[in-house]
């Protein structure tokens, strides 16, 4: 009887695909976590700078107060502005009759954004509210927003990630070089 040959892998090849694919997913699971916390505070960026620029347009167009406040409950019923420096839970655009800062009866709420639960936070250096007025201009508004990555903060990459996005009283923002906003 002549023995047949055997298919399959034998122990050592299969050891050696094993050792091989630990190390692609060695190299490729860092990579990948600043990929994705790289293309979240991006996001992040674009989503507070559209909101901004809504802000300002409406104030435009509609000839009066429009304002952008923090708010602890974007899902609230009735969202309202709250102090704090962390904006990862949201933000509200509203028309502001005011000028407060706060959501008053008659405001008119624009856009609510949601909360992030993927940022290693939004702080604001600055007022804790924007308010642009019918002339597209925001007075005491200069400052800074710091867009953290959801990463540990010993993390080598966590510097790199980090964006700071600057704002001025015309209400133009723009990301700085490095997280300082300078002239």
């Amino acid at each position: 009887m002549r023995p047949t040959p055997s298919s399959g892998f034998t122990l050592i090849e299969a050891l050696v695909v094993i050792a091989l694919a630990a190390i692609l997913v060695a190299v490729g699971v860092p990579s990948f976590r600043s990929f994705t916390a790289n293309r979240a505070v991006s996001a992040h960026v674009s989503d507070l700078a559209s909101a901004l620029r809504l802000a300002r347009t409406e104030a435009i167009k509609r000839g009066i107060p429009v304002t952008v406040c923090r708010t602890g409950d974007a899902n609230a019923a009735q969202p309202t502005c709250s102090n704090g420096g962390d904006w990862s839970s949201g933000w509200l655009v509203f028309v502001d009759r005011e000028t407060r800062g706060q959501v008053d009866d008659g405001d008119v709420v624009i856009r609510v954004q949601q909360g992030y639960g993927n940022s290693g936070g939004i702080t604001r250096a600055g007022s804790a509210f924007l308010t642009f007025l019918p002339s597209g201009i925001a007075p005491g508004v200069a400052g800074s927003f710091l867009l953290r990555p959801n990463i540990p903060e010993g993390d080598p990459n966590y510097e790199r990630l980090s964006k700071m996005m600057c704002t001025n009283f015309t209400g133009a923002t723009r990301l700085a070089e490095g997280l300082v906003c300078a002239n």
